[in-house]
């Protein structure tokens, strides 16, 4: 359904197409999300991911330093305050116990516990007032407990301390007196007061701390679930938007690439992926538009060819009759007519006679040269040794004439034509022997696998006069000689006829003139594996 601008719009048109009011909301968030180009969406998820992630190490942070807080005033505050308060207690305690006994032996060293105390409970007094810092009831607490201490000093156990000074020991004073029992009494009930106090703090920091370690493990574990949703909904995000519409048009280019152009491309995704197949489409109808030209060409070439070749052999057919009759009636005359002839007609039905001939050859050559590959059906295993061995046997004839040889190494097969690969060895023998040297010609064909190329190069070498460098490219060419006809005769179609034959097999031939030896070197190549289907 083609997008519209405008949110209520859209929603009205997908009313009217019969859907639900909840329906159509939800579809045309989808019709305006589509209108996201992938740049937009990417921006838009690293935002939402960036959000995520701070409002997430903000929670942890506040929740690590409460923690950390907290635990610092439970270790390091509250506990060792509630110990100075319990160590208060126990110096006035001391400071009793000492005034006691001295009231009771009358001896200094009895009085020297309560001057210890004395200075601790001074000590632990200052450490529980730097504990409380501003806390006021903790120090209106602790300042109820110092003044009932001052009390019971100045009350009891420094008039005591006096008492025995004075007069040494005296049966008749009572250490338990009402008034002396009522002030440490007191003194006692302030401290506890303090010391629960104290305890109620230490409770609440532990309390605290407790919370604060629970909001931690909470936010790490819902940070731990909101990055597993985060990264499965960016997986989502990108097989929806990236990886399925690419794969889909993956899927729908490798279809046209398998030979089926008319298949529609159709784009999905976000905006980019629509723009770029929308740009392979256009290239699929361009090459679909080319492709059928290709097709109306080569079937109008393959009329041509067929016409020209149905035109070949009625030509050579038509034309070899006449030639044909020329030769032999010329020849006919000669031998009926001979004794009335002069040398000089003689010779001229000699000319009339070879050139008959010499065109019938130049027809037969050209026809055999515009058939290779033309009537192969399909390339099949050929034994290029036994190739080789039939070549020798055709010309078996030229060969012993010269008294010549040919010898060759271990040869593969390949696959190809067997009747054209024999023709390439047949006219590479002939053209050794047809231009050997005054030396009986002896021909040497080798083969050497090339891995790299995955094909095999054939050498094929003679002790004949040799070809100038300068003519390595034109003795391929056809109709070219670099003879005259009166001392070697031929069409100057057999090395074209090569040449043709090679590259029809994929490979390719050419003069090596680098070669040692003094006669010719030719080379070519034949691949391992067809190179295409004739």
């Amino acid at each position: 359904m083609r997008p519209i601008a405008g949110w209520p719009a859209l929603r009205a048109q997908l009313r009217r197409a019969g859907m639900t009011s909840w329906q159509a909301s939800r579809e045309a968030l989808r019709s305006r999300a589509g209108l996201w180009s992938l740049r937009r969406r990417v921006a838009a998820t690293a935002m939402g991911v960036a959000v995520l992630f701070a409002v997430l190490i903000t929670a942890i942070v506040v929740s690590l330093v409460s923690v950390v807080s907290n635990g610092d005033a439970v270790v390091n505050r509250w506990s060792p305050a509630l110990l100075s308060t319990q160590s208060i207690l126990t110096d006035l305690v001391d400071e009793e116990t000492g005034v006691r006994g001295y009231a009771l032996s009358a001896q200094t060293e009895s009085l020297q516990p309560y001057a210890v105390a004395s200075v601790q409970e001074v000590k632990d007094v200052q450490a529980v007032a730097a504990y409380a810092g501003h806390h006021a009831d903790l120090l209106n607490r602790l300042h109820a407990l110092t003044s009932a201490a001052q009390i019971w000093h100045q009350q009891t156990a420094q008039p005591l301390i006096a008492l025995v000074q004075a007069g040494g020991p005296q049966s008749t004073v009572r250490l338990d007196s009402l008034a002396g029992k009522a002030q440490f009494d007191l003194v006692r009930e302030r401290q506890a007061e303090l010391a629960e106090a104290v305890q109620s703090q230490l409770a609440h920091a532990r309390a605290e701390r407790k919370t604060a370690v629970y909001w931690l493990i909470t936010a790490l574990s819902v940070g731990a679930a909101l990055v597993l949703i985060a990264a499965l909904g960016v997986w989502r995000g990108l097989q929806r938007h990236v990886l399925a519409p690419v794969e889909s048009l993956a899927s729908q280019a490798r279809a046209v690439a398998a030979r089926r152009p008319n298949a529609r491309i159709v784009p999905r995704g976000p905006p980019e992926l629509h723009a770029m197949g929308r740009d392979v489409e256009q290239m699929r109808r361009t090459a679909a538009a080319a492709l059928d030209d290709a097709r109306i060409a080569t079937g109008n070439l393959s009329r041509s060819n067929a016409d020209l070749e149905q035109f070949a052999y009625v030509a050579s057919h038509d034309l070899s009759e006449p030639l044909r009759k020329i030769a032999n009636f010329c020849q006919l005359l000669e031998r009926q007519y001979g004794p009335q002839l002069d040398d000089t007609a003689r010779q001229y039905i000699g000319y009339a006679v070879d050139g008959a001939k010499r065109m019938q050859a130049l027809i037969a050559d050209l026809l055999a040269l515009s058939r290779v590959g033309r009537t192969t059906d399909a390339f099949v295993a050929v034994d290029t040794g036994a190739a080789l061995d039939q070549a020798v046997a055709n010309a078996a004839e030229a060969i012993d004439a010269t008294g010549g040889g040919v010898g060759h190494s271990e040869l593969p097969t390949l696959p190809g034509d067997p009747v054209l690969i024999t023709a390439l060895f047949e006219n590479l023998v002939a053209n050794s022997i047809k231009y050997r040297s005054s030396a009986p010609p002896l021909i040497v064909v080798t083969a050497v696998r090339d891995p790299d190329a995955a094909a095999w190069t054939f050498t094929v070498s003679d002790n004949g006069i040799g070809v100038e460098p300068q003519y390595a490219d034109r003795i391929f060419a056809i109709f070219q000689r670099l003879h005259l006809r009166a001392e070697y005769e031929g069409t100057g179609i057999g090395l074209a006829l090569c040449r043709k034959i090679v590259e029809f097999h994929g490979g390719r031939i050419w003069l090596d003139t680098q070669a040692a030896s003094d006669g010719a070197t030719f080379r070519f190549t034949l691949p391992e594996r067809p190179p295409r289907e004739p």
